[in-house]
């Protein structure tokens, strides 16, 4: 069976042929690592691994670069007994879910072009209610929905909504500037690629950051974007719109809250520069999230026709904490020690900013950059600015 590819996985192919293996290489996986305290009967796990692929089209699905996803009619990956585990492992795009069980461990790895970091649990919890059935000889209900449905809801969407889109997006990213506008302080050379980890807040002070996005009524995407933006200051100009990609979630239907596959939607946002008060920050950003989540369904290639090299547009993306509690397999106890993304591999682009809180609750964030404006020196001029306009608009 054939289906359209959806928003997410079209820009995922989009993105491979601008940077070959990025996409569609077998390190742009979703991967969570349990901790078990006691031991599973690998053949039931087998058993309902086997049956897990039976219920869910899109672990059985194969992307095709004509924009197609195929999905295959029989369950094509089983469970795999190895001896040690590691949070990341290679995926292939016609194989796309990987179940590793390694003594008190298990691992499960799922490549991107079919999930996101929801797929990624209830993928588990399925796996887990699978199994618990399995020893109690009861029967599981079957899923609500399948992905394929949730493309052709986009699809549709897409259509639906076109003329409000093009109205809306064409006066929104009309004046927006990719940053980083030459200056005196741009690299005049290419510089090397570069990719990091870096504390930006720890726990007192992102607790006292969540009570300063409490008291705006806003949330911490919108604080967080209103730091960015003033950390970028130096690289832009007066009254300029800032642009970036991001990822929006879109499980907002109550059949897509469960549904395996990557409900999320790949769009811009398109900020004003910052002032410098967060009293008045927050009320232009906050509109601002609200409109380009409300028409982040369309095609990214439309807005690129308006904007000066699209291609070089900054990636920031916020994600929360969302590691769940834990799981039952039957009286086994699974309990998440290791989650990552995608794989750094040496392909990125234009700049990429991933800001999440650890469970230790410090923000941390993943800056990656090939070097050709964005420089290490600048990223670190971005991190210090967002981080002293933070913690000097908490102390305000």
């Amino acid at each position: 069976m054939n289906v359209p590819t959806s928003l997410w996985q079209t820009f995922a192919l989009e993105m491979d042929e601008r940077r070959p293996g990025f996409a569609k290489g077998p390190w742009f996986t979703m991967n969570a690592v349990l901790a078990l305290d006691g031991e599973l009967r690998a053949d039931l796990l087998a058993d309902a691994f086997h049956q897990l692929q039976q219920r869910h089209e899109v672990l059985r699905t194969e992307v095709l670069d004509e924009r197609l996803q195929l999905i295959h009619s029989e369950p094509r990956s089983a469970l795999e007994l190895v001896t040690e585990l590691s949070s990341h492992a290679p995926v292939e795009l016609d194989r796309p879910i990987r179940l590793r069980l390694a003594g008190n461990q298990l691992a499960l790895h799922l490549h991107h072009l079919v999930s996101d970091p929801a797929t990624l649990w209830e993928t588990v919890s399925e796996l887990a209610v699978l199994y618990t059935a399995a020893l109690a000889g009861d029967a599981v209900p079957p899923p609500v929905a399948q992905y394929r449905e949730y493309a052709t809801a986009e699809a549709e969407h897409v259509r639906r909504t076109r003329a409000d889109a093009i109205n809306w997006w064409n006066s929104r990213v009309r004046d927006a500037k990719i940053c980083p506008q030459p200056n005196s302080t741009s690299p005049t050379q290419p510089a090397e690629a570069l990719a990091f980890r870096d504390d930006l807040l720890d726990p007192t002070e992102v607790s006292r950051v969540e009570e300063l996005t409490r008291r705006h009524r806003s949330t911490p995407l919108v604080t967080y974007l209103a730091a960015l933006a003033h950390g970028m200051e130096p690289q832009v100009g007066p009254g300029d719109t800032l642009l970036f990609t991001t990822l929006f979630g879109k499980r907002d239907r109550p059949e897509w809250q469960q549904v395996l596959g990557p409900c999320i939607v790949p769009s811009y946002l398109a900020i004003p520069r910052g002032s410098g008060s967060l009293d008045a920050d927050v009320g232009a950003m906050r509109e601002a999230v609200v409109g380009c989540s409300r028409y982040s369904r369309y095609p990214n290639a439309q807005i690129y026709e308006t904007v000066d090299s699209p291609q070089r547009t900054p990636f920031f993306e916020y994600v929360p904490q969302q590691w769940p509690a834990g799981f039952a397999f039957g009286p086994v106890n699974a309990v998440v020690t290791a989650a990552a993304g995608p794989k750094d591999t040496g392909l990125a682009d234009a700049l990429a900013i991933r800001v999440r809180t650890r469970t230790d609750g410090v923000l941390t964030g993943h800056f990656s950059a090939d070097g050709t404006d964005w420089s290490e020196p600048l990223v670190h001029q971005v991190r210090t600015g967002f981080r002293s306009y933070l913690l000097h608009e908490e102390g305000s």
